[in-house]
C-alpha cells in the first residue's frame, strides 16, 4: 500500500489496509460520509488543477469537500491505486425540473470493472448517491435515498442513463457514455463548472452530504438536516455563517 492510500484511509477512517470488490459498500459510505459535495472553490474562484497531487493536497491535507470532478476524479485514483481496473467517463446531468439537459459533459463518473461484471460508482453526485458499485447490466440497487439502476438507451447526450427513484417513480440523474476520458478532461469540466453562464454552480454556495443517520444541505440562506427518514430541520442562516457551519457540521 502507498503512501497515498495510507493518507485516505487514514482521513476516512478506513481500518483495513486494502479495498476488496465486497468492501465497497463499506467503503464508498465512508468516502460519502467524509467529503461533502461542495462549491466554495468555485465561489471563490480558486485556480488548481485536478490532479491526483492537488487532490491529495485538497481532500487529505486540508479540509475541502468538492464538486464530481474533484470526488469522482479523487475516487478514480483511489480505485486505480488500490488495484482496480477503472476508467474515467464523463456524462450531462439531466434537470428535471427544468426538463432539459444541464451543461453538457460536465459529470465525472468512474466505470469500475471486476470479475462480476462492469459497473458505476459515484460519490460526486451531491445527495443521490447509491453508495455501492450500480451494475451495468441494469441490476437495481438501494441506498438510503432510493434505488438506482443503469439503462442503456441513446440520447443526444449518450449511450447510456443512470436512473433514480426517489419515492417518485424513475427518473434520468444523467447520461453518459462508456468512452474512456483522461484525467485532463477533469480541469476541462472544472473550467467550464467555473466559468460557464449556464453552470449551476457559479451562482450561489451550496454543500451537501450523507450522515449515516441521513442528509444535511446547506445554502447560504438556509441549513436543513434530515435524521432517519423524518421530516427535515431547517433553519435559516445569514449567507456569513455558511463557512463556520459548513466547517462545524460537514468537515
Amino acid at each position: 500500500m502507498n503512501d497515498f492510500l495510507k493518507d485516505c484511509f487514514k482521513k476516512i477512517g478506513w481500518k483495513k489496509d486494502h479495498v476488496s470488490f465486497d468492501d465497497l459498500p463499506l467503503f464508498l459510505k465512508a468516502m460519502a460520509y467524509r467529503y461533502p459535495f461542495e462549491n466554495r472553490a468555485v465561489l471563490a474562484k480558486e485556480n488548481y488543477k485536478v490532479t491526483k497531487e492537488e487532490l491529495w493536497r485538497r481532500l487529505i491535507k486540508e479540509q475541502h469537500g468538492g464538486l464530481c470532478y474533484d470526488l469522482n476524479g479523487f475516487l478514480y485514483y483511489v480505485l486505480r491505486d488500490a488495484g482496480f481496473h477503472v476508467k474515467l467517463i464523463r456524462g450531462t446531468v439531466y434537470a428535471g425540473k427544468q426538463e432539459e439537459w444541464a451543461l453538457e459533459g460536465t459529470h465525472a463518473a468512474v466505470w469500475l470493472s471486476a470479475e462480476k461484471g462492469d459497473y458505476i460508482v459515484d460519490i460526486g453526485f451531491g445527495i443521490n448517491l447509491a453508495l455501492e458499485p450500480i451494475p451495468l447490466s441494469g441490476e437495481t440497487v438501494q441506498s438510503p435515498v432510493g434505488a438506482f439502476r443503469i439503462k442503456e438507451k441513446a440520447t443526444e447526450m449518450g449511450t447510456h442513463l443512470l436512473l433514480m427513484d426517489k419515492g417518485e417513480g424513475w427518473q434520468i440523474g444523467y447520461a453518459f457514455t462508456l468512452e474512456e476520458r483522461d484525467p485532463g478532461d477533469l480541469d476541462d469540466m472544472k473550467d467550464l463548472i467555473h466559468s460557464h453562464e449556464k453552470s449551476p454552480f457559479n451562482k450561489s454556495l451550496l454543500a451537501s452530504k450523507l450522515t449515516p443517520n441521513g442528509r444535511m444541505v446547506m445554502s447560504d440562506r438556509h441549513f436543513t438536516i434530515h435524521e432517519n427518514g423524518g421530516e427535515g430541520q431547517k433553519s435559516d442562516i445569514a449567507p456569513s455563517e455558511f463557512e463556520e457551519k459548513l466547517n462545524t457540521y460537514f468537515l
